[in-house]
Protein backbone atom coordinates (compact mmCIF):
# COMPACT_ATOMS: atom_id res chain seq x y z
CA UNK A 1 0.00 0.00 0.00
CA UNK A 2 3.04 2.37 0.79
CA UNK A 3 4.17 1.45 -2.69
CA UNK A 4 1.02 2.36 -4.22
CA UNK A 5 0.97 5.48 -2.07
CA UNK A 6 4.08 7.09 -3.08
CA UNK A 7 4.01 6.20 -6.66
CA UNK A 8 0.72 7.92 -6.71
CA UNK A 9 1.97 10.99 -4.84
CA UNK A 10 5.22 10.67 -7.76
CA UNK A 11 2.33 10.44 -10.45
CA UNK A 12 0.72 13.94 -8.67
CA UNK A 13 3.75 15.99 -8.52
CA UNK A 14 4.74 15.18 -12.27
CA UNK A 15 1.44 15.91 -13.48
CA UNK A 16 1.46 19.10 -11.76
CA UNK A 17 4.92 20.00 -12.70
CA UNK A 18 3.79 19.56 -16.27
CA UNK A 19 0.81 21.48 -16.18
CA UNK A 20 2.80 24.78 -14.59
CA UNK A 21 5.13 24.60 -16.75
CA UNK A 22 2.45 23.96 -20.00
CA UNK A 23 0.71 27.31 -18.01
CA UNK A 24 3.54 29.45 -17.31
CA UNK A 25 5.10 29.21 -21.10
CA UNK A 26 5.70 31.74 -23.07
CA UNK A 27 2.39 33.50 -24.48
CA UNK A 28 2.40 33.10 -28.65
CA UNK A 29 3.44 36.11 -30.51
CA UNK A 30 0.27 38.27 -31.23
CA UNK A 31 0.61 40.21 -34.56
CA UNK A 32 0.88 43.87 -33.61
CA UNK A 33 -1.19 46.55 -35.10
CA UNK A 34 -0.19 47.67 -38.55
CA UNK A 35 1.41 51.78 -37.91
CA UNK A 36 2.74 53.79 -40.63
CA UNK A 37 5.31 56.94 -41.23
CA UNK A 38 4.94 59.42 -43.15
CA UNK A 39 5.79 61.68 -45.80
CA UNK A 40 1.73 60.62 -46.49
CA UNK A 41 -0.20 60.86 -49.53
CA UNK A 42 -3.55 61.32 -49.88
CA UNK A 43 -5.65 59.93 -53.30
CA UNK A 44 -9.20 59.06 -54.13
CA UNK A 45 -10.50 56.05 -55.20
CA UNK A 46 -13.59 57.27 -57.07
CA UNK A 47 -13.54 60.90 -56.49
CA UNK A 48 -15.97 61.36 -54.08
CA UNK A 49 -16.10 64.43 -51.37
CA UNK A 50 -14.86 61.68 -48.87
CA UNK A 51 -11.27 62.48 -50.05
CA UNK A 52 -11.84 65.92 -48.64
CA UNK A 53 -13.06 64.89 -45.21
CA UNK A 54 -9.87 62.85 -44.86
CA UNK A 55 -7.81 65.63 -45.48
CA UNK A 56 -9.88 67.63 -42.80
CA UNK A 57 -8.81 64.74 -40.80
CA UNK A 58 -5.29 64.81 -41.00
CA UNK A 59 -5.59 68.36 -40.59
CA UNK A 60 -7.52 67.57 -37.07
CA UNK A 61 -4.54 65.34 -36.23
CA UNK A 62 -1.87 68.18 -36.80
CA UNK A 63 -0.57 66.01 -39.61
CA UNK A 64 1.55 68.11 -41.28
CA UNK A 65 4.05 65.65 -43.76
CA UNK A 66 1.33 64.58 -46.48
CA UNK A 67 0.86 65.70 -49.86
CA UNK A 68 -2.38 65.33 -51.73
CA UNK A 69 -3.42 64.33 -54.85
CA UNK A 70 -6.75 62.70 -55.89
CA UNK A 71 -5.74 61.95 -59.31
CA UNK A 72 -2.06 60.33 -58.03
CA UNK A 73 -0.54 58.50 -60.80
CA UNK A 74 3.31 56.86 -60.41
CA UNK A 75 4.48 59.72 -62.52
CA UNK A 76 3.12 62.26 -59.91
CA UNK A 77 4.15 60.38 -57.19
CA UNK A 78 6.37 62.22 -54.72
CA UNK A 79 9.84 61.10 -54.36
CA UNK A 80 9.41 60.49 -50.48
CA UNK A 81 6.13 58.16 -49.72
CA UNK A 82 6.38 56.55 -46.44
CA UNK A 83 2.57 55.34 -47.23
CA UNK A 84 -0.35 55.77 -49.59
CA UNK A 85 -4.03 57.10 -48.08
CA UNK A 86 -6.46 55.76 -50.46
CA UNK A 87 -9.98 56.94 -49.72
CA UNK A 88 -12.40 54.50 -51.35
CA UNK A 89 -16.02 56.31 -52.67
CA UNK A 90 -17.07 56.26 -56.08
CA UNK A 91 -18.96 59.59 -57.45
CA UNK A 92 -19.68 60.29 -60.77
CA UNK A 93 -19.91 63.77 -59.85
CA UNK A 94 -16.74 63.54 -58.93
CA UNK A 95 -15.33 61.74 -61.84
CA UNK A 96 -17.48 64.16 -64.08
CA UNK A 97 -15.22 67.53 -62.58
CA UNK A 98 -12.12 65.24 -62.58
CA UNK A 99 -12.80 64.77 -66.24
CA UNK A 100 -12.42 60.85 -66.17
CA UNK A 101 -14.44 57.45 -65.97
CA UNK A 102 -15.19 55.18 -63.75
CA UNK A 103 -12.83 52.66 -66.57
CA UNK A 104 -10.15 55.28 -66.24
CA UNK A 105 -10.55 55.59 -62.64
CA UNK A 106 -9.53 51.83 -62.36
CA UNK A 107 -6.56 52.36 -64.64
CA UNK A 108 -5.05 55.34 -62.39
CA UNK A 109 -5.34 53.14 -59.30
CA UNK A 110 -4.23 49.65 -60.87
CA UNK A 111 -0.93 51.91 -61.36
CA UNK A 112 -0.78 53.16 -58.25
CA UNK A 113 -1.21 49.96 -56.47
CA UNK A 114 1.20 48.28 -58.52
CA UNK A 115 4.16 50.94 -57.91
CA UNK A 116 3.36 50.76 -54.63
CA UNK A 117 3.67 46.90 -54.38
CA UNK A 118 7.17 47.48 -56.56
CA UNK A 119 8.79 50.09 -53.96
CA UNK A 120 6.91 48.30 -50.63
CA UNK A 121 4.55 51.67 -49.65
CA UNK A 122 1.95 49.97 -47.50
CA UNK A 123 -1.72 51.33 -48.58
CA UNK A 124 -3.85 52.65 -45.62
CA UNK A 125 -7.85 52.20 -47.02
CA UNK A 126 -10.34 54.24 -46.19
CA UNK A 127 -13.98 54.51 -46.30
CA UNK A 128 -15.97 56.47 -44.37
CA UNK A 129 -19.29 56.96 -46.49
CA UNK A 130 -20.85 54.20 -45.24
CA UNK A 131 -24.01 52.69 -47.06
CA UNK A 132 -24.35 56.10 -49.05
CA UNK A 133 -21.10 55.01 -50.91
CA UNK A 134 -21.80 51.67 -51.25
CA UNK A 135 -23.19 50.32 -54.55
CA UNK A 136 -22.35 49.57 -58.40
CA UNK A 137 -19.94 52.75 -59.03
CA UNK A 138 -18.53 52.41 -55.40
CA UNK A 139 -18.08 48.99 -55.17
CA UNK A 140 -16.23 48.22 -58.37
CA UNK A 141 -13.24 50.62 -56.23
CA UNK A 142 -13.40 48.69 -53.12
CA UNK A 143 -11.66 45.31 -53.96
CA UNK A 144 -8.70 46.19 -55.94
CA UNK A 145 -7.82 49.11 -52.94
CA UNK A 146 -8.51 46.48 -50.14
CA UNK A 147 -6.36 43.76 -51.59
CA UNK A 148 -3.42 45.86 -51.68
CA UNK A 149 -4.08 47.78 -48.01
CA UNK A 150 -2.11 46.91 -45.21
CA UNK A 151 -4.46 48.38 -43.33
CA UNK A 152 -8.48 49.67 -43.56
CA UNK A 153 -10.52 51.74 -41.44
CA UNK A 154 -14.70 51.65 -42.38
CA UNK A 155 -17.81 53.27 -41.38
CA UNK A 156 -19.48 50.07 -40.02
CA UNK A 157 -22.79 51.13 -41.98
CA UNK A 158 -20.84 50.24 -45.17
CA UNK A 159 -20.28 46.42 -43.93
CA UNK A 160 -23.64 45.60 -42.42
CA UNK A 161 -26.07 44.54 -45.45
CA UNK A 162 -23.42 42.04 -46.99
CA UNK A 163 -20.37 41.48 -44.71
CA UNK A 164 -18.18 42.94 -47.61
CA UNK A 165 -15.76 44.23 -46.08
CA UNK A 166 -15.32 41.44 -43.67
CA UNK A 167 -15.20 39.02 -46.55
CA UNK A 168 -12.40 41.23 -48.06
CA UNK A 169 -10.25 41.53 -45.11
CA UNK A 170 -10.49 37.86 -44.74
CA UNK A 171 -9.60 37.14 -48.35
CA UNK A 172 -6.69 39.63 -48.65
CA UNK A 173 -5.48 39.17 -44.77
CA UNK A 174 -6.52 43.52 -44.21
CA UNK A 175 -7.05 44.52 -40.56
CA UNK A 176 -10.19 46.28 -40.31
CA UNK A 177 -10.95 48.95 -38.09
CA UNK A 178 -14.74 49.30 -38.18
CA UNK A 179 -15.71 53.17 -36.91
CA UNK A 180 -19.90 54.11 -36.14
CA UNK A 181 -19.67 56.92 -37.80
CA UNK A 182 -17.53 59.12 -40.59
CA UNK A 183 -16.61 61.21 -37.64
CA UNK A 184 -14.83 58.68 -35.46
CA UNK A 185 -12.37 58.37 -38.65
CA UNK A 186 -9.98 60.67 -37.32
CA UNK A 187 -9.27 59.08 -33.69
CA UNK A 188 -8.52 55.43 -35.88
CA UNK A 189 -5.98 57.25 -38.09
CA UNK A 190 -4.51 58.91 -35.51
CA UNK A 191 -4.06 55.09 -34.25
CA UNK A 192 -2.32 54.16 -37.88
CA UNK A 193 -0.15 57.29 -38.39
CA UNK A 194 2.86 57.18 -36.21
Amino acid sequence: MRKFISLLLALVCMMSITAFATETAAPAATEEAFTATGPYVLTSAGQSADFQMVKAMLKMNKVENYTEDALLTPETMPEEVGAIIIVIGGSSKGLGAAGIDADQELVRLENVVKYATEKEIPIIAMHIGGAARRGELSDKFIEPIIAAAKAAIVVEEANTTDKLFDTLGEKYGVPMTYIAKKSDGAAALKEILK
